[in-house]
């Protein structure tokens, strides 16, 4: 179990996401990949990877890049569990990802997020 693995993917999906590379990261999920969340009404939002990529390609307005990686750990030699911080726009997102590796390779095979607004 090598934790620069996961963060080196971690790095990959801030990048992607602040670059708005959908190319990128779907270089990171595992094509069978769900994001979770809510709507704005509260209610369960349950997105396939490619509705996710259509929006990370949204344009949007320039930021102040802000990552963080809260924790890392690992449930088996080849799952893990990483807590991240990530700002889009004017949103602080904080995303529990779940990484999985299969033939040697590390993806995210689910993310859960939840966001608040920057002041």
């Amino acid at each position: 179990m090598n934790i620069n693995e996961i963060k080196a993917v971690i790095q990959d999906y801030f990048d992607a996401g602040y670059d708005c590379d959908g190319a990128k990261m779907r270089e990171v999920f595992n094509k069978a990949a769900h994001i979770f969340g809510h709507d704005e009404a509260g209610a369960l939002r349950d997105r396939d990877l490619n509705t996710f990529i259509a929006l990370v390609e949204t344009p949007k307005p320039e930021y102040q890049r802000q990552d963080e990686i809260l924790s890392i750990d690992f449930t088996s030699e080849d799952t893990a569990v990483a807590r991240v911080k990530t700002r889009v726009g004017n949103i602080l997102f904080t995303d529990v990802l779940s990484f999985i590796r299969l033939d040697g390779k590390w993806t995210i095979i689910s993310k859960l997020y939840a966001g608040a607004p920057v002041n």
